[in-house]
């Protein structure tokens, strides 16, 4: 989807190394920006280690199959590596261990961390790059129970491990949550701003003021931060299709204009 690479100012080969890029969505769905990012890196054959907390691998199967990328042929050239943390939680619960996960102590992330941990570096030696680490998407740890500082000091040793030991082993984080409609989660809310003030870029996917319209779903605003350059915003607004999305400045709409 070159269109969304244009509104967040990335180029078709930029590599992002050592981007940390927070997305979030409120009041309208933007999860086509995980997928636009997944379907990104392996496109670029950059190694992806994909952390789901929401949907299964199926799910996304289907949707970047649409964009034009094989998640099980990815898996199977090692540059993809899904995590399902749908199972880890769910076992947890269950009061069962899923194999090679280690969470010993269910008031903290570690074990998780180091599962995830353990898939980066696996993929790192394998393709003898940095790889993009994605997870989708950290509400789901508040919903069940974890806290904001615990699920932002998560975060934080996941920007640790992407920094690697030099500048050339530099990999990238993405992050996605949703914090509720309008905003109105006050604890995803505060993940959010946490989260956000470790990113380069956070980009938040919201619902229009003037409520629901079919021919216009939403508005996204992307906030880039740079040490070197000035900081940058722009907010425009979008339409989801099957296979894209158009974007176009506010009032700008074709079904505004006609």
């Amino acid at each position: 989807m070159e269109d969304v690479n244009n509104v967040l100012d990335i180029a078709k080969d930029d590599n992002l190394y050592g981007e940390v890029i927070t997305l979030a969505d409120s009041t309208a769905d933007g999860t086509f920006l995980i997928h636009h990012f997944l379907s990104f890196f392996l496109g670029n054959n950059r190694p992806v280690c994909f952390v789901s907390l929401s949907q299964s691998f199926g799910h996304h199967k289907s949707v970047c199959q649409k964009l034009g990328v094989s998640l099980t042929q990815k898996i199977e050239s090692s540059h993809l590596n899904f995590f399902d943390g749908l199972k880890v939680f769910g076992n947890r619960f269950l009061d069962t261990q899923p194999e090679n996960v280690d969470i010993s102590n269910t008031t903290s992330l570690q074990g998780f961390y180091k599962a995830i941990k353990t898939n980066y570096e696996d993929l790192q030696d394998k393709n003898k790059a940095p790889p993009v680490v994605i997870v989708d998407s950290l509400d789901v740890l508040l919903n069940i129970g974890y806290q904001v500082k615990e699920i932002s000091a998560f975060v934080q040793y996941l920007c640790h491990l992407i920094s690697g030991p030099g500048c050339d082993a530099r990999g990238t984080l993405i992050t996605f949550l949703s914090i509720g409609e309008n905003g109105l989660d006050e604890e995803a809310s505060l993940l959010w701003r946490s989260v956000v003030h470790m990113s380069n870029m956070d980009v938040l996917v919201s619902g229009l003021e003037s409520g629901y319209c079919k021919d216009v779903h939403g508005k996204i605003e992307v906030k880039r931060r740079n040490l070197l350059k000035k900081n940058s915003q722009k907010t425009m607004q979008f339409k989801v299709n099957d296979k894209s999305v158009n974007f176009f400045a506010s009032g700008m709409s074709r079904a505004v204009l006609g």
